[in-house]
């Protein structure tokens, strides 16, 4: 089996393609930078389409002889709405098998990444495909990333977001598992849609609070203001993502992770006691 991932360097494809790998798909990765390519073969793609994947011709080569398609999002990149409807298109004329995509949790419409996502659900469920969707929570190590100075080692959270409206997380290696088993499924998950949460639904600030009980810091806040990035369209999603999950809650419910899975996705506090496991940081 050959199967298309997108966003294929990202948090999720880096997760996601060994594991297909080791389920003996083929995987055609695209990126589109050439220094990438390498990488992308030493994590397990047998092939690698350098470009833009919201040129036709990059689509045109990334789709044809593929057997399945596991869409990604890149983050913060203009033009994904577009580009996602060419590649159902494309993948309705080379007859592609099962058509995934890799959304995310409660699509609201304040949000413009969750309005871009919607309108591409909207469009497989509208098409020929055969589709399933996927609808992961945040992920753990983005909101709470393990890297130097982070708040494992000094108990500073800094962020740009308010931090007392609760919300779900999920690992990428749970992101990714739940993906590889839908790709190596048959017909069992056509036209569905799979929320995938792990349990529990709390505020950053009791979550941030967690990691420092169990490292012995005072937690700090440090709030600053919303980065300013190179495009437009960067600096409009992450406005309105400050402003509504700020004051929204975002819960979910791990029901469809378990089902799916047969096993509970990983706790939050699993992944705090994997990070000082892992730092070697003394409790």
């Amino acid at each position: 089996m050959k199967v298309l991932v997108t966003a294929s360097y990202g948090h999720i494809g880096q997760k996601v393609i060994p594991m297909l790998k080791n389920h003996g798909v083929k995987v055609r990765a695209v990126d589109p930078d050439p220094k990438n390519e390498q990488s992308l073969k030493d994590l397990g793609a047998s092939e690698v389409v350098v470009g833009d994947i919201r040129r036709d011709e990059i689509i045109d080569e990334a789709v044809e002889g593929v057997d399945k398609i596991l869409l990604i999002l890149p983050d913060a990149l203009s033009g994904i709405v577009p580009m996602a409807m060419r590649l159902i298109t494309a993948a309705e004329k080379n007859h592609v098998e099962h058509f995934i995509f890799s959304s995310c949790l409660n699509t609201v419409m304040e949000l413009v990444q969750h309005w871009e996502k919607y309108e591409i659900e909207d469009a497989l469920m509208g098409s020929t495909l055969n589709y399933t969707i996927t609808k992961p929570s945040g992920y753990m190590e983005g909101h709470f990333p393990s890297d130097e100075n982070s708040i494992f080692e000094t108990g500073v959270l800094t962020t740009f977001m308010k931090i007392d409206q609760p919300s779900n997380l999920i690992s990428l290696e749970d992101i990714a598992a739940a993906n590889t088993k839908v790709v190596m499924s048959n017909d069992e998950y056509y036209a569905c849609s799979l929320d995938l949460c792990s349990k529990g639904n709390r505020t950053t600030r009791e979550y941030a609070q967690e990691i420092c009980d169990k490292t012995n810091q005072n937690l700090k806040i440090n709030r600053i203001p919303i980065p300013e990035f190179p495009s437009v369209h960067a600096n409009d999603q992450f406005g309105r993502i400050a402003t509504y999950h700020g004051n929204h809650p975002y819960k979910g419910n791990p029901l469809d992770f378990n089902a799916l899975m047969g096993y509970s996705a990983r706790t939050f506090s699993e992944y705090v006691d994997d990070v000082i496991s892992s730092l070697n940081i003394v409790k």
